[in-house]
């Protein structure tokens, strides 16, 4: 079997209302409680995904903390965690799980239709708002296109082979969230709005869909000021 990722695309929204108070409440120890390098470090990264049973706000902290690698890379200054902007962007690609789309806009629900509705629902003081999507799958693998044939075990679990019978594992959380931030820089769009010096602030959110083989992975970035 053969899938290739879909083309990624993204929404530059910008509003100028008001200023924005970081109060980063949600998950606090994973953005406030340690520095980058020390959560990077953190042992349970190095662990499986697990499929199913990810710890999905892990994977987002992961997310966030390389994606201010990525501007320290620039010699940008880091992105602060907000937690209006993780509710957010949890939201959007929990609604593109559970609804199954992929796309800036819910064409389902006219209450979280766009970006600038989901954001300024948590809170309307943004400045500047912007946010990035992708979506891939949980399996350790190089390149952008994934051939497998899929064999099961006697407990019933899904065992990935590659074109050279090689088993294809789950990343680990350190691995997958390095290949989802990747995937958003080698596209143009999205790395402007990671790099943008007008956004300040930052959250992360994914979900995935157990149901789908492999496992689907969505997740969305929300920027703002």
């Amino acid at each position: 079997m053969n899938i290739k990722l879909k083309t990624l695309f993204s929404t530059f929204i910008f509003f100028f209302i008001g200023a924005e108070i970081c109060t980063a409440q949600s998950f606090n120890k994973y953005y406030t409680k340690v520095s980058i390098n020390t959560f990077l470090d953190t042992e349970i990264l190095q662990e499986s995904v697990k499929g199913k049973a990810i710890n999905i706000h892990l994977l987002n902290a992961a997310i966030f903390h390389l994606t201010n690698i990525e501007r320290r890379n620039y010699k940008l200054s880091d992105f602060a965690f907000n937690d209006n902007l993780y509710k957010s962007a949890q939201l959007h690609s929990n609604k593109m799980i559970e609804l199954d789309f992929f796309d800036h806009i819910n064409h389902h629900e006219k209450k979280w239709r766009e970006p600038k509705d989901r954001i300024l629902y948590f809170n309307s003081n943004f400045r500047a708002l912007g946010e990035n999507i992708l979506e891939n799958n949980l399996l350790n693998y190089k390149g952008t296109e994934l051939n497998y044939r899929i064999q099961e075990n006697e407990n019933g679990e899904l065992v990935y082979f590659d074109t050279n019978n090689e088993e294809i594992k789950f990343a680990t959380y350190l691995q997958l969230a390095n290949k989802l931030v990747l995937q958003w820089m080698n596209s143009k769009p999205h790395r402007e709005n990671i790099l943008n010096k007008s956004f300040s602030l930052l959250a992360c959110g994914c979900a995935i869909a157990g149901d789908k083989t492999p496992i689907l992975i969505r997740c969305t970035q929300n920027f703002g000021k």
